[in-house]
């Protein structure tokens, strides 16, 4: 097994060198994180071993990933004795799998570098693999805000058009002629989740929204859509402060026209009929599943989502976790980090 050291004070990096027995592993130790890469360049470590520092622990570990070379290395983190709480899980959440506290022990080192073999040997041995699927994401539909979002919608489109909705369950029995849409994506990158909330009219319902918020029944098609996208973005406030007091930060797209074929997500629909029988509409959410991208910073593109907080070397937020790019934003990203910065994005909607 081949393990590399990166590892600044001489002395403890000596000693781990002396704690692995040469029989058994290949150990290349490196005392600056330049060297640590050009080794990792040259030929893929099982496993990487490296000192965090106090602040930019997490960057460190995912500039020592970002190589090909080291995507299925395990990693595995030296801290000081005391960590910061929050400093152990931005560590695990930058793809650290194990840390130690300094002062270190031998035995205690060998047995954290002996871990992938012994987590092999499990994953073998489990004959039920789904008993120990401890990737559970979010279960957006219990959430509150979700099991009411016809309510929630409903109350915010009435006070934008000045005229109350009649909530219920489905999708309008009225709709007979051909319906058009707006949406608008919201993600939920850490989850690699996108909730997509879309508004829908027909006929009827487009008449009403030309009349009610246009002011003019004779608007043309364009300002009709314009009108169904605002109404989007107004459902997507509501159910984003809705998240906001179950602890869940959504992060808001651009509000876009969309077909009315078919919903493929897992789909939750209400019907909002005005009072009084002018009109009714159609409010659509969607879960969608959206596996994140793992790409150079030189690939960031307008759109992406962060799924992790980024922060310079010396532990400072540039970015923040769930944040939407722009193309400034995304070029000066590229420029600031470099190509050989390794991040993980939801892809743009």
């Amino acid at each position: 097994m081949r393990v590399l050291l990166l590892n600044d004070r001489r002395a403890e990096r000596d000693a781990m060198v002396r704690a692995l027995p040469k029989d058994t592993y290949r150990v290349e130790a490196v005392g600056e994180e330049a060297a640590a890469i050009a080794a990792i360049a040259r030929e893929a470590p099982q496993v990487v071993v490296f000192s965090a520092p106090a602040k930019g622990g997490q960057d460190l570990a995912r500039r020592l990933r970002g190589s090909e070379n080291a995507v299925e290395a395990y990693l595995l983190a030296i801290v000081e004795a005391s960590p910061v709480p929050k400093e152990i899980t931005s560590l695990i959440g930058a793809g650290v799998h194990d840390f130690m506290r300094r002062p270190f022990a031998d035995v205690e080192l060998l047995e954290r570098v002996k871990a992938p073999e012994r987590l092999l040997r499990w994953s073998r041995s489990v004959s039920k693999p789904c008993a120990f699927d401890f990737s559970t994401a979010l279960d957006v539909a219990s959430l509150r805000s979700w099991r009411t979002l016809g309510p929630l919608v409903a109350e915010d489109l009435g006070e934008m058009a000045g005229r109350p909705f009649v909530v219920s369950p489905g999708w309008p029995a009225q709709f007979t002629t051909s319906a058009r849409s707006a949406s608008i994506p919201m993600s939920l990158a850490g989850d690699q989740l996108e909730l997509r909330l879309s508004i829908v009219a027909d006929g009827i319902g487009l008449t009403w929204v030309r009349e009610a918020l246009l002011g003019d029944p004779a608007a043309n098609d364009e300002a009709t859509r314009d009108a169904l996208r605002e109404l989007a973005n107004t459902a997507g406030g509501a159910l984003k402060r809705a998240a906001l007091s179950e602890s869940i930060t959504l992060t808001t797209g651009i509000p876009c026209d969309d077909t009315v074929s078919r919903f493929p997500g897992k789909h939750a629909c209400w019907s909002l009929k005005v009072e009084g029988g002018e009109g009714c509409l159609a409010v659509v959410g969607e879960i969608r599943t959206r596996s994140n991208e793992r790409i150079s910073a030189a690939q960031l593109t307008e759109g992406m989502v962060l799924a992790h907080d980024i922060r310079n070397e010396g532990g400072v937020l540039l970015v923040p976790a769930g944040s939407r790019l722009t193309a400034t934003s995304a070029s000066r990203l590229a420029t600031l980090l470099g190509p050989r910065y390794f991040l993980e994005v939801a892809p743009a909607a």
